[in-house]
């Protein structure tokens, strides 16, 4: 690829994954939201469940996202 093609297919790239990382926070976020107030309205459990499984599913948000980033910085740095 030309110098100038190399660079915008990297920033069509950049892009691409800034929005899906933030698609799959939102995601799950989204999803934590709704999964702790099933526990709280639905099925009754205390308070305390409740926020550690929040927090637990705002953390793997993070850790999916982390991760595809290492990946695509490893597949970089790797020529892939």
């Amino acid at each position: 690829m030309t110098g100038i093609g190399a660079r915008i297919m990297g920033a069509l790239v950049a892009t691409y994954n800034f929005f899906v990382g933030d698609a799959v926070i939102l995601g799950v976020v989204a999803a934590a939201f709704v999964i702790t107030a099933l526990l709280v309205f639905v099925a009754h459990s205390s308070q305390l469940l409740a926020g550690i499984v929040f927090v637990a599913l705002i953390l793997l948000s993070v850790t999916l996202t982390l991760g595809r980033e290492r990946a695509a910085t490893q597949r970089k740095q790797h020529g892939g």
